[in-house]
Protein backbone atom coordinates (compact mmCIF):
# COMPACT_ATOMS: atom_id res chain seq x y z
CA UNK A 1 0.00 0.00 0.00
CA UNK A 2 1.07 3.11 -0.87
CA UNK A 3 -0.56 6.35 0.82
CA UNK A 4 1.30 10.28 -0.18
CA UNK A 5 4.65 8.79 -1.23
CA UNK A 6 4.49 6.05 2.44
CA UNK A 7 4.76 2.45 1.50
CA UNK A 8 3.19 0.56 3.87
CA UNK A 9 3.09 -3.41 5.04
CA UNK A 10 -0.53 -4.45 5.34
CA UNK A 11 -1.38 -7.71 7.69
CA UNK A 12 -5.03 -8.82 7.76
CA UNK A 13 -6.53 -10.21 10.72
CA UNK A 14 -3.77 -8.82 13.44
CA UNK A 15 -3.65 -5.90 15.72
CA UNK A 16 -1.96 -3.67 18.07
CA UNK A 17 -1.79 -5.80 21.59
CA UNK A 18 -3.61 -3.52 24.35
CA UNK A 19 -0.62 -2.95 26.30
CA UNK A 20 0.78 -0.87 23.84
CA UNK A 21 0.61 3.15 24.19
CA UNK A 22 -0.61 5.24 21.34
CA UNK A 23 0.29 8.55 20.31
CA UNK A 24 -2.98 9.14 18.42
CA UNK A 25 -6.73 7.46 18.68
CA UNK A 26 -9.86 8.30 16.21
CA UNK A 27 -12.81 6.70 14.46
CA UNK A 28 -12.16 6.65 10.20
CA UNK A 29 -13.96 4.86 7.89
CA UNK A 30 -11.32 2.75 6.75
CA UNK A 31 -7.87 1.39 7.26
CA UNK A 32 -6.57 4.07 3.71
CA UNK A 33 -7.53 7.01 6.15
CA UNK A 34 -5.57 5.23 9.06
CA UNK A 35 -2.89 4.90 7.17
CA UNK A 36 -2.72 8.57 5.73
CA UNK A 37 -3.41 9.69 9.26
CA UNK A 38 0.27 7.79 9.92
CA UNK A 39 1.66 8.89 7.01
CA UNK A 40 0.73 12.65 7.77
CA UNK A 41 3.02 11.89 11.41
CA UNK A 42 6.25 12.20 11.42
CA UNK A 43 6.30 10.16 14.34
CA UNK A 44 4.23 7.46 13.36
CA UNK A 45 5.49 4.08 12.40
CA UNK A 46 2.87 1.80 12.92
CA UNK A 47 -0.65 2.01 13.28
CA UNK A 48 -3.76 -0.31 14.34
CA UNK A 49 -7.23 -0.15 12.27
CA UNK A 50 -10.92 -2.39 13.30
CA UNK A 51 -12.72 -3.03 10.75
CA UNK A 52 -15.72 -3.70 13.38
CA UNK A 53 -15.00 -0.44 15.20
CA UNK A 54 -13.41 1.36 12.70
CA UNK A 55 -11.28 3.02 15.19
CA UNK A 56 -7.84 4.26 14.03
CA UNK A 57 -5.05 3.82 16.52
CA UNK A 58 -1.29 5.61 15.98
CA UNK A 59 1.83 4.18 17.84
CA UNK A 60 5.37 5.33 17.14
CA UNK A 61 7.57 2.11 18.00
CA UNK A 62 8.24 0.16 14.94
CA UNK A 63 8.48 -3.05 16.73
CA UNK A 64 5.42 -3.21 18.98
CA UNK A 65 4.00 -6.62 20.10
CA UNK A 66 0.47 -7.80 18.02
CA UNK A 67 -2.38 -10.06 18.92
CA UNK A 68 -4.53 -11.76 16.54
CA UNK A 69 -7.71 -10.01 15.45
CA UNK A 70 -10.69 -11.58 13.12
CA UNK A 71 -11.23 -7.36 11.92
CA UNK A 72 -8.01 -6.31 12.96
CA UNK A 73 -5.36 -4.75 10.25
CA UNK A 74 -2.15 -4.31 10.98
CA UNK A 75 0.02 -1.36 9.08
CA UNK A 76 3.78 -0.73 9.37
CA UNK A 77 5.70 2.31 7.53
CA UNK A 78 8.23 0.58 5.18
CA UNK A 79 11.73 2.43 4.81
CA UNK A 80 12.62 4.72 1.44
CA UNK A 81 15.32 2.91 0.01
CA UNK A 82 17.47 5.91 0.78
CA UNK A 83 16.51 5.00 4.59
CA UNK A 84 17.89 2.00 4.90
CA UNK A 85 20.53 2.95 7.74
CA UNK A 86 21.34 -0.07 9.44
CA UNK A 87 19.35 -3.53 9.23
CA UNK A 88 16.51 -2.92 11.27
CA UNK A 89 15.17 -1.50 8.16
CA UNK A 90 15.11 -3.98 5.73
CA UNK A 91 11.35 -4.77 5.46
CA UNK A 92 9.90 -7.46 7.56
CA UNK A 93 10.67 -11.41 6.93
CA UNK A 94 13.67 -10.88 5.43
CA UNK A 95 16.38 -13.69 5.42
CA UNK A 96 19.79 -13.13 6.54
CA UNK A 97 22.05 -12.34 3.85
CA UNK A 98 24.11 -9.25 1.88
CA UNK A 99 22.14 -5.58 1.78
CA UNK A 100 22.64 -2.23 0.79
CA UNK A 101 22.40 0.92 3.12
CA UNK A 102 22.86 4.38 2.51
CA UNK A 103 24.84 7.13 4.48
CA UNK A 104 26.54 10.52 3.68
CA UNK A 105 29.33 8.62 2.21
CA UNK A 106 27.52 6.79 -0.42
CA UNK A 107 26.25 3.61 -0.43
CA UNK A 108 27.36 0.70 0.96
CA UNK A 109 27.29 -3.37 1.81
CA UNK A 110 26.54 -5.06 4.82
CA UNK A 111 25.72 -8.58 6.08
CA UNK A 112 22.44 -8.80 7.85
CA UNK A 113 22.28 -11.11 10.34
CA UNK A 114 18.54 -11.87 11.10
CA UNK A 115 17.49 -14.26 13.96
CA UNK A 116 14.74 -14.59 17.06
CA UNK A 117 16.66 -11.95 18.46
CA UNK A 118 16.43 -9.14 15.62
CA UNK A 119 17.94 -8.32 13.41
CA UNK A 120 21.50 -7.16 13.71
CA UNK A 121 23.87 -5.48 11.41
CA UNK A 122 27.23 -7.00 11.55
CA UNK A 123 30.21 -4.91 11.86
CA UNK A 124 32.96 -7.72 11.96
CA UNK A 125 33.38 -11.18 11.75
CA UNK A 126 35.90 -14.34 11.83
CA UNK A 127 35.44 -17.69 10.54
CA UNK A 128 38.42 -19.69 9.02
CA UNK A 129 41.38 -17.29 8.56
CA UNK A 130 41.11 -16.10 4.92
CA UNK A 131 41.37 -12.37 5.04
CA UNK A 132 44.34 -11.13 6.95
CA UNK A 133 43.38 -8.89 9.77
CA UNK A 134 46.78 -7.11 10.42
CA UNK A 135 45.96 -4.23 8.09
CA UNK A 136 46.81 -0.51 8.23
CA UNK A 137 44.87 2.37 8.99
CA UNK A 138 43.51 3.23 5.38
CA UNK A 139 42.29 -0.66 5.43
CA UNK A 140 40.61 -0.60 9.00
CA UNK A 141 39.02 3.43 7.84
CA UNK A 142 37.55 1.85 4.79
CA UNK A 143 36.99 -1.84 5.37
CA UNK A 144 38.14 -4.78 3.99
CA UNK A 145 36.74 -8.82 3.30
CA UNK A 146 34.34 -10.65 2.22
CA UNK A 147 30.52 -9.44 3.52
CA UNK A 148 29.68 -13.50 2.93
CA UNK A 149 32.23 -14.24 4.92
CA UNK A 150 35.44 -12.71 6.97
CA UNK A 151 34.97 -8.87 7.15
CA UNK A 152 35.71 -5.32 8.46
CA UNK A 153 33.09 -2.84 7.82
CA UNK A 154 35.02 0.21 8.08
CA UNK A 155 35.91 2.40 10.99
CA UNK A 156 34.27 5.34 8.88
CA UNK A 157 31.37 3.45 7.80
CA UNK A 158 30.86 2.48 11.36
CA UNK A 159 30.92 5.60 12.67
CA UNK A 160 28.24 7.02 10.24
CA UNK A 161 26.10 4.31 11.16
CA UNK A 162 26.63 4.84 14.86
CA UNK A 163 26.07 8.23 14.63
CA UNK A 164 22.25 7.93 13.42
CA UNK A 165 21.01 6.17 16.79
CA UNK A 166 21.91 4.69 19.92
CA UNK A 167 22.87 1.09 19.80
CA UNK A 168 23.92 -1.68 21.56
CA UNK A 169 26.88 -4.38 20.17
CA UNK A 170 26.58 -8.55 20.84
CA UNK A 171 29.84 -10.35 20.10
CA UNK A 172 29.66 -13.89 20.00
CA UNK A 173 32.74 -16.37 20.59
CA UNK A 174 33.42 -20.03 20.19
CA UNK A 175 36.16 -21.98 20.81
CA UNK A 176 37.97 -25.49 19.27
CA UNK A 177 35.73 -27.49 21.43
CA UNK A 178 32.40 -26.29 19.75
CA UNK A 179 31.92 -23.87 23.27
CA UNK A 180 29.90 -20.76 22.27
CA UNK A 181 30.15 -17.64 24.71
CA UNK A 182 28.55 -13.82 24.22
CA UNK A 183 28.97 -10.70 25.61
CA UNK A 184 26.63 -7.65 24.70
CA UNK A 185 27.12 -3.79 25.59
CA UNK A 186 24.27 -1.37 25.62
CA UNK A 187 26.66 1.82 24.68
CA UNK A 188 28.47 1.71 21.77
CA UNK A 189 30.01 4.26 20.07
CA UNK A 190 32.89 5.23 17.91
CA UNK A 191 33.79 8.63 17.08
CA UNK A 192 34.93 10.05 13.83
CA UNK A 193 38.45 9.83 12.00
CA UNK A 194 39.74 13.34 13.54
CA UNK A 195 39.72 11.89 17.07
CA UNK A 196 40.93 8.65 15.93
CA UNK A 197 37.49 6.25 16.31
CA UNK A 198 37.86 6.73 19.86
CA UNK A 199 35.44 4.12 21.21
CA UNK A 200 32.37 4.45 23.95
CA UNK A 201 31.14 1.27 25.14
CA UNK A 202 29.59 -0.22 29.05
CA UNK A 203 26.95 -1.91 30.51
CA UNK A 204 28.17 -4.98 29.99
CA UNK A 205 25.85 -8.33 30.12
CA UNK A 206 26.51 -11.95 28.81
CA UNK A 207 27.79 -15.34 29.63
CA UNK A 208 31.61 -14.77 29.83
CA UNK A 209 33.36 -12.80 32.38
CA UNK A 210 33.79 -9.02 30.59
CA UNK A 211 37.47 -8.46 29.14
CA UNK A 212 36.40 -5.22 27.60
CA UNK A 213 35.63 -2.84 30.31
CA UNK A 214 36.06 -4.40 33.39
CA UNK A 215 39.15 -6.80 31.95
CA UNK A 216 40.47 -6.86 35.59
CA UNK A 217 43.91 -4.25 34.51
CA UNK A 218 43.14 -0.74 34.45
CA UNK A 219 45.22 -0.50 32.07
CA UNK A 220 43.79 -2.81 29.67
CA UNK A 221 40.24 -1.23 29.72
CA UNK A 222 39.22 -0.32 26.04
CA UNK A 223 36.28 2.69 27.08
CA UNK A 224 37.38 6.01 25.95
CA UNK A 225 40.50 4.59 23.98
CA UNK A 226 41.77 5.69 20.13
CA UNK A 227 41.91 2.65 17.63
CA UNK A 228 45.43 2.00 16.45
CA UNK A 229 47.27 0.12 13.41
CA UNK A 230 50.93 -0.65 12.94
CA UNK A 231 51.16 2.34 11.09
CA UNK A 232 49.06 4.84 13.10
CA UNK A 233 50.44 4.24 17.49
CA UNK A 234 47.61 5.93 19.14
CA UNK A 235 47.76 3.61 22.36
CA UNK A 236 49.05 3.97 25.75
CA UNK A 237 51.65 2.05 25.82
CA UNK A 238 55.50 3.01 24.50
CA UNK A 239 55.53 -0.39 22.56
CA UNK A 240 53.36 0.20 19.71
CA UNK A 241 51.31 -2.79 20.73
CA UNK A 242 49.18 -3.12 17.26
CA UNK A 243 52.90 -3.48 15.53
CA UNK A 244 55.00 -5.26 18.17
CA UNK A 245 53.04 -7.43 20.69
CA UNK A 246 49.55 -7.86 19.15
CA UNK A 247 49.49 -7.39 15.23
CA UNK A 248 45.91 -5.85 15.07
CA UNK A 249 44.07 -2.98 14.36
CA UNK A 250 42.11 -2.34 17.71
CA UNK A 251 41.64 -0.51 20.41
CA UNK A 252 44.80 -0.53 22.78
CA UNK A 253 45.00 1.00 25.96
CA UNK A 254 48.45 -0.15 27.13
CA UNK A 255 47.43 -3.81 26.70
CA UNK A 256 44.46 -5.65 26.18
CA UNK A 257 42.33 -8.94 26.96
CA UNK A 258 40.53 -8.80 24.31
CA UNK A 259 42.12 -9.27 20.45
CA UNK A 260 39.48 -10.03 18.41
CA UNK A 261 41.34 -8.99 15.22
CA UNK A 262 44.52 -10.86 15.78
CA UNK A 263 46.08 -13.41 13.94
CA UNK A 264 44.03 -16.52 13.37
CA UNK A 265 45.57 -19.63 14.72
CA UNK A 266 44.64 -23.02 13.86
CA UNK A 267 43.97 -25.78 17.08
CA UNK A 268 43.47 -23.67 19.98
CA UNK A 269 47.25 -23.09 20.70
CA UNK A 270 47.69 -19.88 23.45
CA UNK A 271 49.06 -16.64 21.00
CA UNK A 272 49.79 -13.09 22.49
CA UNK A 273 49.23 -12.18 19.48
CA UNK A 274 46.16 -14.47 18.59
CA UNK A 275 42.63 -14.06 18.49
CA UNK A 276 41.64 -14.12 22.27
CA UNK A 277 39.22 -13.23 24.89
CA UNK A 278 40.99 -13.49 27.54
CA UNK A 279 38.96 -13.66 30.47
CA UNK A 280 37.11 -16.73 28.97
CA UNK A 281 40.28 -18.90 29.12
CA UNK A 282 42.38 -17.05 31.61
CA UNK A 283 45.30 -16.80 29.03
CA UNK A 284 45.67 -15.92 25.37
CA UNK A 285 43.81 -18.82 23.95
CA UNK A 286 43.54 -18.01 20.19
CA UNK A 287 39.63 -18.59 19.63
CA UNK A 288 38.54 -20.40 17.03
CA UNK A 289 35.36 -18.23 15.51
CA UNK A 290 34.68 -14.79 16.50
CA UNK A 291 31.41 -15.61 15.10
CA UNK A 292 30.19 -11.94 14.94
CA UNK A 293 30.93 -8.61 16.40
CA UNK A 294 27.29 -7.20 15.05
CA UNK A 295 25.07 -4.23 16.02
CA UNK A 296 21.68 -3.05 16.53
CA UNK A 297 19.83 0.14 17.73
CA UNK A 298 18.11 0.28 20.69
CA UNK A 299 15.05 -0.14 20.14
CA UNK A 300 11.99 -0.78 23.03
CA UNK A 301 8.52 -2.20 22.25
CA UNK A 302 5.98 0.62 23.16
CA UNK A 303 4.63 -1.30 26.51
CA UNK A 304 8.43 -1.83 27.79
CA UNK A 305 9.32 1.75 26.93
CA UNK A 306 6.53 3.16 28.86
CA UNK A 307 7.07 0.72 31.56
Amino acid sequence: MKIKDEKFAVEVNKQMSPNETTIGEMQVYSDIVCASLCADNPTCCTASYSKASKQCKLYSCCEPKTVPSSSGIFLRKLPDLYDILDCSDIPNGSPSGVYTIYHKDGPFDVYCDVNTDGIWTVIQRRLDGVIDFYRNWQDYKHGFGNVNSEYWLGNDHLHHILSARDYRIRIDLQDWNGGTRYVEYDIFFVGNEAINYVLTIGNYSGNVEDSIVYSGLENCKMNGMAFSTWDADNDNSSNNCAANSEHAGWWYNSCTRANLNGIYYNGGVIKHDGMYWENWYNSDYSLKKIAIMKIKPKYLRCSESNG
